[in-house]
């Protein structure tokens, strides 16, 4: 007689469990109801762009810098995977862990594509005129990504 396996949850069960069980915790906290909305405006906005420098400032504003969405997640990952260290899940603390520094490598390669498109349009452009100020750009400090 073959052996049988007791049936556990799928994915989408456990998420609906989950969901559940932390409804009355989430609607103690100070969450907007669609974090990915500044995510998906810029997406809607990125279709008006017209020029490098409007694509790399939307691209900036959604993922570059600590408050950016993408930085944010990784900060996420980080603390799940510190909570899951201390609820005695080392394994599971390790993958958030490493899931975030994907997070942060993403952070690196974002930041050097759009050097890299600045400096390709910049590079052909004639140069801008030298009486206009030149405005720094919102997000990072100098020394390159976070």
């Amino acid at each position: 007689m073959p052996h049988t396996v007791r049936d556990k949850p799928g994915s989408s069960e456990l998420r609906r469990r989950a969901s559940r069980e932390a409804a009355g915790f989430l609607r103690g906290l100070p969450v907007p109801a669609d974090p990915a909305a500044p995510l998906r405006a810029c997406t809607e906005a990125m279709s008006e762009a017209s020029t490098p420098a409007e694509v790399h400032a939307l691209t900036e504003l959604a993922a570059g810098g600590e408050n950016a969405g993408l930085i944010a997640l990784r900060n996420l990952l980080r603390a799940a995977g510190t909570r899951c260290r201390e609820q005695g899940h080392p394994q599971l603390a390790t993958r958030y862990d490493r899931t975030s520094d994907l997070l942060d490598i993403a952070d690196r390669t974002l930041f050097q594509l759009g050097i890299d498109l600045l400096t390709s349009t910049y590079d052909t452009s004639p140069n801008p005129d030298p009486s206009e100020p030149c405005q720094a750009p919102a997000g990072r400090d100098k020394g390159g990504p976070t």
